[in-house]
């Protein structure tokens, strides 16, 4: 009898241990099976009977090693599903989502979204909110998105990230000339960084390089591509 009141403490503490990890992978699963519905459903509902309006998809790199690939769908009446990877060293994500395009004006489109997240490391689950704002009017070009990182499960805490915020304008033919800029928020400390922009124009989307100036300098390049 003594030996086995020598092993409850540990057998309770292993037990405690499993159950708060099956409790938060079944949290974790239930909001990302949630979020995947309403991504399929608001497709399907939303945009299945007029068909998908473009496929857009983008590929960063840096000097930082920061990496980056996004492909989403954009239905007609401005449905969206997103999937994307963004990755730094020790941090690989990936995210799920869905959301919709509302255009106040022709030139303005507002996109919240909210995505499902996966980390490679850190045993990273949680939900993202993010919203994504598109303008573009008389030769001037604003792309931002904004995301907030809810952890549900894992190390990885709460972080805000802007990345990226470009304004641009057209000077000559396919050119573009403008800023660059972004940051992340995590534990009380900001990442913040900007710099000039140049970007080339072609029928299938975009090549641009930027410069970044912050605690941490940057050279990233980019090609995106759209196909309707």
């Amino acid at each position: 009898m003594g030996g086995m009141n020598l092993w409850q403490p540990a057998a309770s503490a292993v037990h405690h241990e499993i159950s708060a990890v099956l409790w938060d992978r079944m949290v974790f699963n239930g909001a990302m099976r949630i979020l995947i519905k309403a991504g399929i459903l608001l497709a399907f509902l939303l945009g299945g009977r007029q068909g998908l309006a473009q496929h857009y998809l983008e590929g960063r790199g840096a000097d930082t090693k920061y990496r980056y690939f996004d492909w989403n769908y954009t239905f007609t009446n401005s449905a969206i599903v997103d999937v994307f990877y963004v990755g730094v060293p020790g941090s690989n994500e990936f995210n799920l989502g869905s959301g919709y395009g509302f255009k106040p004006k022709p030139s303005l489109m507002i996109a919240p979204m909210a995505y499902a997240v996966i980390g490679k490391e850190a045993g990273q689950r949680g939900v993202k909110i993010a919203l994504l704002v598109m303008f573009e009017k008389n030769g001037w070009k604003v792309n931002s998105f904004f995301g907030h990182f809810i952890r549900i499960a894992g190390d990885v805490g709460r972080y805000q990230v802007l990345d990226t915020f470009d304004a641009s304008r057209v000077v000559h033919g396919p050119f573009e000339v403008g800023i660059s800029s972004g940051f992340f928020h995590a534990d009380g400390k900001w990442n913040p960084q900007i710099g000039p922009l140049l970007k080339l124009n072609d029928r299938f989307g975009s090549w641009y390089v930027s410069y970044r100036f912050g605690p941490e300098n940057e050279l990233r390049f980019a090609r995106t591509f759209v196909i309707k």
